[in-house]
């Protein structure tokens, strides 16, 4: 008969306290302080509130990780555009001395709080480029070789990829992918199958390995137009791989090519997440915030994110995302 320690690795142990629970996930033991049998479990991810922005606003863009973000630009409402930069401890928002020099919206930007690089964006279209050093955004010779607004990002301030989003006055979905290589921006020729406004990507740290999925198309069904399109990029071709569960565009991103998260967004919004393990994307928890969030700033991995501002209406709310969620249970009879 196998016997606890053959499954587990370790006897039952009589502690004073409990052990982390992170550490100690499937193990049991005896609490004698409270004379109870603990047991450490994994649950599925959650939202929590955290702490306000400073300014309420949407569609500004976002970077970083959970625990040291950027939040830059965007609309306060009634298309007032914004240069004002905030900082994001893991507690907090601060408002930093540093402002942008072209106030904008609907633009992407990617990298660290030290190194960061914006692009794109409205009024415009824009191919305006900034960067940031941790104190001062600087604009950048470099510009865009395609203006555009609701574009995405991924990559780094030295090596950065912009792909999708849209060049008023016309309709037409961009395809066209371009790279920054800290001076230049260069056209690459690598397209994406479907052209798509408000796309977002995963793959924040480089420009081979990224993930674009969700976005609007006015040739899409149902007639909002939102996708649930996902495409998977080697730095030379963009693949179309398996969808989204939900239609969803001005929605949230965080991770990498291989586990990605998606959340909120404006087609139906319902705050959705859903989780991408390099296969499949599978839908985990909602967001907190109700009606829900979408056009937010948004920043982390797949087990951290970050979400900062948005709409509906414009909101200066902030969410975190933890997976997975670790708690100690009392082992009970019934």
């Amino acid at each position: 008969m196998a016997t606890y320690k053959g499954i587990q690795g370790n006897t039952v142990q009589s502690l004073g306290s409990d052990p982390p629970a992170a550490q100690s996930v499937g193990q049991l033991w005896y609490n004698s302080a409270s004379n109870v049998w603990k047991v450490a479990v994994e649950g599925s991810g959650a939202w929590a509130s955290g702490n306000n922005m400073q300014t309420a606003r949407s569609t500004q863009a976002g970077n970083g990780i959970q625990t040291a973000a950027l939040a830059y630009g965007g609309d306060t409402g009634g298309a007032s555009y914004q240069t004002a930069t905030e900082e994001y401890d893991g507690t907090s928002w601060a408002t930093s001395p540093a402002s942008l020099n072209a106030a904008r919206a609907d633009f992407a930007g990617c990298g660290t709080t030290s190194a960061t690089v914006a692009f794109g964006g409205t009024p415009g279209p824009q191919a305006v480029t900034e960067t940031f050093d941790g104190s001062t955004w600087t604009t950048s010779p470099a510009t865009l070789n395609t203006a555009r607004i609701a574009n995405a990002a991924a990559g780094t301030s030295t090596a950065a990829l912009t792909t999708g989003g849209v060049n008023p006055p016309s309709a037409t979905k961009l395809t066209e992918t371009e790279t920054f290589d800290g001076s230049t921006w260069t056209e690459t020729g690598n397209a994406l199958n479907r052209g798509r406004a408000y796309i977002r990507c995963a793959g924040k740290g480089t420009t081979t390995a990224s993930l674009a999925f969700g976005g609007y198309t006015t040739t899409a069904s149902p007639p909002t137009g939102a996708v649930e399109s996902t495409e998977s990029y080697n730095g030379s071709t963009w693949t179309t791989v398996n969808d989204l569960n939900n239609d969803t565009t001005r929605h949230g991103a965080a991770g990498t090519q291989t586990s990605a998260l998606s959340f909120g967004g404006d087609y139906l919004p319902t705050g959705k997440t859903e989780k991408w393990d390099g296969t499949c994307w599978t839908e985990v928890a909602n967001m907190a915030k109700s009606p829900a969030i979408y056009d937010m700033a948004f920043a982390g991995t797949s087990a951290l994110a970050l979400s900062g501002g948005g709409r509906t209406p414009t909101s200066a709310a902030t969410e975190e995302w933890a997976d997975p969620v670790y708690s100690i249970k009392t082992v009970t009879t019934s």
